[in-house]
């Protein structure tokens, strides 16, 4: 593989110029974990995050209520 900025000829397996260090292979554009949701799509996922958060503190409340009537005996 030819170096687009100096000409020398690298090995295939290179990613930068052995002489100037210039990039030898174009880098693929990073994917973008953000994705672009709709307002109601958001709306859905907030409510059943909000749901899962209550869940677990309800869960979380009752094993301290249990273990508390526990230690109490």
């Amino acid at each position: 593989m030819r170096c687009p900025r100096c000409g020398t000829e690298n090995p295939e397996r290179k990613i930068v110029c052995r002489k100037c260090g210039a990039r030898l292979r174009a880098t693929a554009p990073a994917s973008s974990p953000v994705t672009q949701e709709t307002e109601p799509e958001l709306m859905r996922r907030l409510r059943w995050d909000l749901v899962r958060v209550g869940a677990t503190f309800a869960v979380a409340a009752a094993v301290a209520v249990a273990l508390g009537l526990f230690v109490l005996r």
